[in-house]
């Protein structure tokens, strides 16, 4: 059966399922602002945004051609057949388009914002813990010397 054989019922479930992961980006805009920033000012949050919003519509599409396959008169005259028909039709297309569409949304955001992170620069030289305890301690000494003395027993310099 042709998807245009669809009563009003059944074109209203394809739009809620096409439109789910738009309706969820504008929701999330408004729950979590800071998301907008890497979604707009990026490449990559922008069009995991709207790879997501096409799959959605994929996802719709692909629910109208199974709800139109589930209009045959064998499957039409079982309950049995056409609710096992329907969940497992819905749970296909929220397994294959709209889970990975919500996983785009949440994602497309971090990933936009970690690499557009900049990398901190590796220490140049690694030193090992007395060598710091003892810079330290020498910089006090410089510092404060009346108040440390020990720190002339400890590090050789100018008395």
């Amino acid at each position: 059966m042709p998807v245009h054989g669809l009563n009003a019922r059944q074109w209203g479930l394809v739009a809620i399922v096409a439109a789910g992961p738009f309706v969820l980006a504008f929701l999330l805009g408004a729950a979590a602002p800071e998301l907008l920033a890497p979604v707009l000012g990026t490449t990559l949050g922008g069009l995991s945004w709207l790879l997501a919003t096409g799959l959605g519509i994929l996802g719709g599409a692909l629910f109208a051609r199974i709800l139109a396959a589930l209009q045959r008169p064998r499957i039409q005259a079982s309950p049995t057949l056409r609710l096992v028909g329907t969940l497992g039709g819905a749970g296909a297309v929220v397994g294959l388009c709209i889970v990975p569409a919500v996983v785009l949304l949440l994602a497309g955001p971090a990933w936009a914002t970690h690499l557009d992170r900049e990398q901190l620069p590796a220490p140049q030289g690694l030193r090992s813990l007395r060598s710091n305890a003892m810079d330290l301690l020498g910089q006090a000494r410089r510092v404060i010397p009346h108040r440390l003395p020990l720190s002339q027993l400890l590090l050789p310099g100018p008395r």
